[in-house]
């Protein structure tokens, strides 16, 4: 096996597949949360029943991770994305033609959200970690995770403007459309391993010598369970959760609750996840030139002291309060770096089913982040009270992230989809 002749390694095409599954899970995640006012006044639905549609979405998108990637195990990650992205797709469409009801909506988003679970976080480690040697995962991950922050900005302005034209149902069934192509462009350009292509992974040292680690027989959940690193990155997954669910909760209410218009509030929604992307670029490649613990310890320590000096700050002046926002989300735009290190830590037999369980897990942050964080928000009488919670969440993340094994001992050598430790 060789590295690519060409240019282009192969491997970025499978980036591109990757690229390609965050448009595909912005179909899912985006599409009801920006149509719900359309979709709550044909529903007619209560403020209460449109909450619970978002949550059963976001119990079946971070719940049936584990799932998915005990398929990438056995199946390939090729085969489970695929499949993730079929279901998602179909369902969406499913979404816009037949959900007329309460019932129908909350069955429907359900299989949009087990969908959403195997497209990306439970799969994709996998099929990075098969196709980049570690000091080229980073970088990888970050030019995946960026089609995310585009689509979802792009998705903000189009959809809207779908729906007030043809209405929600078109635009939603348009999504599932979308979901499928690009589904179905992954399962012809993505392939599982680089040996696939007789080739090595991207960025493996010429002068390396490698060898193929022995399968691990009858590999799954048992082993991962067992494995000490997976509760391990699963306590920094969930603090980390709870501080990204934090923000994603309290950013937009905060400047409204401070006497500014909800235009701000999104517009300063829009500052943060573009950030994120800034973010993205700069912790993903870092992240290939030191150890991806210390980077994350980095970028949560950057983001939770943005997030105090933001309490500090909080109701001055409407500049102050976008530019702190804005240095939060250039430190919460990790999320590729922790990616690349379920790659790390989990042996590549059991990448798919290692990456499910920690973002199963991190159901747990993800459930309770926003309600503890507005519990200290009515129990202080401010909204900063809220960010206080997310600061300290991500400060014991990152002190968790510090104290992972050092990968700088381990001779981790991932040779066209083999891992060995």
């Amino acid at each position: 096996m060789t590295q690519s002749k060409s240019s282009l390694h192969y491997g970025w095409l499978v980036v591109f597949g990757g690229f390609l599954t965050q448009i595909i899970l912005m179909c899912g995640v985006q599409f009801v949360p920006i149509l719900m006012a359309p979709i709550k006044q044909s529903l007619e639905l209560s403020n209460t029943s449109a909450g619970t549609i978002v949550s059963v979405f976001g119990l079946c998108y971070a719940g049936c991770s584990f799932i998915w990637g005990y398929l990438a195990d056995r199946a390939g990650a090729r085969t489970a994305v695929s499949l993730a992205g079929l279901v998602l797709g179909i369902a969406v469409i499913l979404f816009g033609l037949l959900a007329d009801s309460f019932l129908k909506a909350v069955l429907i988003i359900a299989l949009v959200g087990f969908g959403a679970a195997g497209v990306y976080s439970a799969t994709i480690p996998k099929l990075i970690g098969a196709w980049f040697h570690p000091s080229k995962r980073g970088r990888a991950m970050s030019t995946i995770t960026a089609g995310g922050v585009l689509t979802g900005a792009a998705f903000g302005i189009v959809l809207p403007q779908l729906a007030k034209a043809y209405g929600w149902q078109t635009a939603a069934v348009i999504l599932g459309v979308l979901a499928i192509i690009c589904t179905v462009v992954i399962y012809l350009v993505v392939r599982n391993k680089p040996s696939e292509k007789g080739l090595i992974p991207v960025g493996t040292p010429a002068d390396q010598v490698v060898k193929a680690a022995p399968a691990m027989k009858d590999a799954g959940f048992k082993d991962v369970l067992k494995m000490k690193v997976t509760w391990h990155v699963s306590s920094m997954f969930i603090f980390w959760q709870v501080a990204y669910m934090t923000a994603t909760a309290f950013v937009a209410v905060s400047f409204v609750n401070a006497g500014f218009t909800a235009v701000q509030g999104g517009l300063a929604v829009t500052i943060y996840n573009l950030c994120q992307l800034i973010g993205q670029q700069i912790w993903g490649p870092l992240s290939d030139r030191l150890e991806r613990k210390t980077v994350i310890c980095i970028a949560g320590i950057w983001w939770t002291a943005a997030t105090l000096g933001y309490m500090f700050i909080y109701g001055s002046t409407l500049n102050a309060m976008y530019i702190l926002i804005g240095v939060m989300g250039v430190g919460m735009g990790m999320v590729p770096v922790i990616l690349a290190s379920f790659s790390d830590y989990f042996p590549t037999e059991v990448g798919g089913s290692g990456a499910g369980v920690v973002s199963t897990m991190g159901l747990v942050g993800r459930f309770f982040g926003p309600m503890l964080a507005g519990y200290a928000a009515d129990a202080t009488g401010s909204i900063t009270g809220a960010f206080g919670v997310g600061a300290a969440a991500m400060l014991l993340a990152s002190l968790v992230a510090f104290s992972l094994p050092s990968l700088k001992k381990q001779a981790a050598v991932s040779v066209g989809g083999e891992s060995a430790k």
